[in-house]
């Protein structure tokens, strides 16, 4: 007599997946790439090496796909997030496509069980056809043991391909183990690559069940003819990445962080004064000891210095001025020098040293020429003017008086003067910036505390744009604080013309007033 009885239920241990494939447009091309990659070193970007760098770069819901700190080769453990494929495209002129990216898909229905003794056979006449993905239902698997047992089994088949009548070669062989009471699909993709007419062929390895206790039979459901994109979406920097819906409740914010678009930069200078080179972990352009600019411009690389981010912007012709602006209309020799003065190392106030000036900026949005044109421009303290036929810049950094003014090269009026008004000299600046460890907007404070013993504490909030060092953007603030406190006196006089054709926008003068 059997006074206890344990009935043993294999949970369902099989699952449908589904994946979904995102197009994500980065970035005009050419673009320099992953910044893990650049940091580690790694520059063959076909390499397995600088695919794994470049998950570290991938922020699915502002978490890498990949840690930081992961070794070469990384550890299952090392991903946050499993089965993610990504392939890239870094936007030259002659990329490739990418392949299983698709255009269109026409479904056909199958229907039919497939049994060891009866393989399914289905053909392709259609030559435009790239992929053709096959789908796989398992009603049910499982077995029933006479003790009222539900436990899983297991089944093998596999996939054929022939091209032209030329004989079947597997693509696809598949072992599906556990149990499941529910459909089970699986898809097979398969790439064409022969010649037309294409015959599919689904085969069972494993014998088919004889006992009504064993339910493994499965169907070929379907089948889809793929068409793949054929665009090479030149000049366009792109991702494509594949998520397993599983893992996500619904899509996934994506960050990328790249460095990016390569810009020209100063060419071998004369007199072999030597050839600048960019320090590739931070893009500041080194200049040799004694550089001197002879009007060539080098090859294109990335760099995060802002002069020649701006030339950059003002000659291309894809989506800058270029069509209007060309070399001939610049004063090329203004922007190399404003290039040395914003690459000088110096202190960042946390006891290293970095560029006077980077620029790291992701312009989304087309903007008013004139005011995006200043805000490069305004990066490095210049200011852009038109004279002469070209367009130079100006730059606020230290120079020699040009120019002498006193009472004998001035209008009888003489000098005038205008001071500042106490509520405009502010004593406290929040500068906001991008931070690149955060990933969002912070504010480095710089205090006057001098002038706030005099006139309390006046707040002002700028906004550092293109920036991502909190050096750069407390240098900023520190800037404006003493532009306000030093500079609050306006001087206004009259000259003559031999005068104003030589004195530029943001020359130096001097002023000998005996009054």
């Amino acid at each position: 007599v059997v006074s206890e009885m344990c009935i043993r239920d294999r949970p369902d241990t099989l699952h449908s997946k589904q994946f979904v494939t995102f197009l994500d447009l980065i970035s005009e091309g050419e673009i320099e790439g992953s910044a893990s990659a650049s940091k580690e070193g790694i520059t063959d970007k076909t390499s397995e090496r600088y695919r794994n760098a470049y998950f570290k770069d991938i922020f699915l819901n502002d978490t890498p796909i990949l840690r930081a700190t992961a070794p070469h080769p990384p550890q299952d453990a090392d991903f946050n997030f499993q089965d993610v494929r990504v392939r890239f495209r870094h936007g030259t002129a002659n990329q490739t496509k990418m392949d299983g990216i698709e255009s269109s898909s026409s479904s056909t229905p199958v229907g039919i069980t497939v049994t060891a003794a009866s393989p399914v056979t289905r053909q392709i006449t259609n030559t435009n056809v790239d992929r053709v993905k096959v789908t796989i239902t398992f009603p049910q698997i499982q077995v029933a043991k006479e003790n009222g047992d539900l436990l899983g089994d297991t089944v093998q088949f596999k996939i054929s391909v022939q091209y032209n009548s030329g004989g079947f070669t597997d693509v696809h062989t598949d072992t599906v183990t556990g149990r499941t009471a529910d459909a089970y699909q699986k898809d097979f993709s398969i790439g064409l690559t022969g010649s037309f007419p294409v015959d599919i062929r689904v085969t069972r390895i494993t014998a088919d069940s004889t006992s009504s206790s064993t339910v493994n039979s499965f169907q070929w459901t379907s089948f889809s003819e793929i068409i793949d994109n054929a665009s090479t979406y030149a000049n366009s920097a792109y991702n494509s990445i594949r998520l397993d819906s599983q893992q996500f409740g619904s899509i996934p914010s994506r960050k990328f962080r790249v460095r990016g678009i390569k810009v020209r930069i100063p060419g071998a200078g004369a007199s072999s004064s030597g050839t600048p080179t960019v320090d590739i972990a931070t893009g500041r352009i080194v200049y040799p000891e004694g550089y001197i600019f002879n009007g060539a411009m080098g090859a294109a690389v990335w760099t995060s210095c802002p002069a020649m981010i701006l030339l950059d912007l003002l000659t291309n012709t894809r989506y800058g001025f270029g069509d209007h602006i060309t070399d001939s209309n610049l004063d090329l020799f203004s922007f190399v020098t404003a290039s040395k003065y914003a690459n000088t190392l110096v202190d960042d106030g946390f006891g290293n040293q970095e560029a006077r000036f980077s620029c790291n900026v992701n312009i989304q949005n087309s903007s008013e020429a004139f005011d995006l044109i200043n805000e490069l421009a305004g990066v490095m303290r210049c200011m852009p003017i038109f004279t002469a036929g070209s367009i130079t810049i100006t730059q606020d950094s230290p120079k020699t008086a040009s120019y002498l003014f006193n009472l004998s090269n001035i209008t009888s009026e003489g000098f005038n003067y205008s001071g500042s008004s106490l509520k405009q000299r502010h004593t406290s600046v929040a500068v906001s910036y991008f931070n690149m460890d955060s990933q969002d907007v912070d504010f480095e404070v710089v205090d006057d505390t001098t002038a706030q013993s005099k006139f309390g504490i006046i707040t002002k909030q700028v906004k550092a744009f293109a920036c991502t060092s909190r050096g750069q953007a407390a240098r900023l603030g520190r800037a404006i604080l003493f532009a306000e406190q030093n500079e609050s006196e306006l001087v206004s006089f009259t000259t003559s013309i031999d005068a104003g054709a030589i004195v530029r926008p943001g020359a130096i003068i001097d002023i000998a007033d005996p009054v």
